[in-house]
């Protein structure tokens, strides 16, 4: 064959290569979708056999808790672990709630988790942060904004296991302290000394939100108080999203507002702000590629990702797109509920229940606790709506 025959045709095999590339792509690409409309079906109707699956994975992580790597130190692997140990809790009471004959399966891990966080070890990390330990320093004292996580946890659990009152002195105790915490100026309520994180704090108010639903106890001024000034402190007027970072002296922002702590505080505070939790829900941006679909992390800006967010493509982040499955069952928003989940399906396919991030990422539990507790999130809640606007 001639140099003149070679340039006429290599061309023409090379775009039937990529022709067939494409067409088997696309054919790959529909098989997972097609394969993840049942799974995503039966999640969102809370079918007990498809939550089952998943959350055994995450009770056998539970019993023993252990190590989370994060890109951070070890500051953050501590942080992550203690914030896996708070998603298995709600993730398995969540269930428990759902399907009550659950209960005495998952009760061991969900106190496995509970007993090592409040134990001196679980927080050592806070504790040695502030030299202080967060669980005995007085009420008015706005630090340690982090035990939120472990104010959500109990709360879940007591609503699940009514009957065992183990946790309901402590749980009483931080749920006042986290209720006067949250009076303070916003921006000072502080995780770490110096470190002001809006989402964090959202925590804490869902936290107190949920002691409410849980006990009959009333924070509701507090709370709605609280509300009035997350709006005018720490969210973005134009794009409805929640700011990930204040400065703890003048409130200025220090970070973008962010789909990832959106999402996130959208689940929580469904427990004490349940409109707010509607808003914040409603503002998170999603991009859909075909059939698949994400949540952008900072709409209109270049960000790459960071320990928040994860790992960002083409503005697609995926703790945003993750944590937004929560809302997504709580206001009842089938249609981005399949496209991510067809997402989720594809980047981390589920294995014996389990999701293969766990183990591509490094993340310990940790994603396979945030996935249980995100899709089994409650679309109605007993004992009925939060009692707060």
């Amino acid at each position: 064959m001639s140099n003149a025959d070679l340039h006429e045709h290599t061309p023409r095999k090379s775009r039937r290569r990529v022709a067939r590339s494409a067409t088997l792509a696309a054919l790959v690409l529909a098989t997972v979708a097609l394969g993840a409309e049942v799974r995503s079906h039966r999640l969102y109707a809370g079918h007990a056999p498809t939550w089952i699956r998943h959350a055994d994975a995450v009770a056998e992580w539970a019993r023993g808790h252990g190590a989370v790597e994060s890109p951070g130190g070890d500051l953050f692997d501590a942080e992550w672990r203690f914030g896996a140990c708070q998603m298995a809790v709600a993730g398995l009471a969540q269930v428990s709630i759902q399907h009550p004959e659950l209960l005495p399966r998952y009760r061991a891990p969900m106190q496995s988790c509970l007993d090592w966080m409040i134990s001196p070890d679980g927080r050592k990390f806070g504790t040695e942060e502030w030299g202080t330990d967060g669980l005995a320093i007085t009420g008015d004292q706005p630090h340690h904004a982090y035990l939120g996580y472990l104010g959500l946890a109990l709360g879940l659990y007591r609503i699940a296991d009514s009957n065992t009152h183990r946790y309901d002195d402590i749980h009483a105790s931080l749920a006042e302290a986290l209720a006067e915490r949250s009076k303070a100026p916003l921006e000072e309520y502080q995780t770490y000394p110096g470190e002001t994180y809006p989402p964090d704090i959202a925590m804490s108010a869902a936290a107190v939100g949920l002691f409410d639903l849980s006990t009959g106890a009333d924070h509701g001024a507090t709370l709605r108080d609280w509300g009035r000034r997350l709006r005018r402190g720490a969210i973005d007027s134009e794009s409805g999203l929640l700011v990930q970072r204040l400065d703890p002296a003048s409130g200025a922002w220090l970070d973008l507002p962010r789909g990832s702590g959106t999402a996130l505080a959208a689940y929580a505070l469904r427990y004490s702000h349940p409109r707010l939790s509607a808003e914040l829900y409603g503002a998170l941006q999603r991009r859909d590629f075909l059939l698949f679909g994400g949540i952008l992390e900072s709409p209109g800006t270049d960000l790459t990702g960071d320990i928040d967010s994860g790992p960002v493509i083409l503005g697609v982040g995926v703790s945003a797109t993750g944590f937004s499955l929560g809302g997504a069952r709580m206001h009842s928003d089938r249609v981005a509920w399949r496209q991510i989940m067809r997402t989720a399906t594809l980047f981390g396919v589920p294995i014996r229940g389990r999701y293969r991030t766990t183990e591509a990422l490094g993340f310990g539990g940790l994603a396979d606790a945030i996935m249980l507790a995100m899709t089994t999130a409650p679309s109605t809640w007993p004992p009925g709506d939060a009692p707060t606007p």
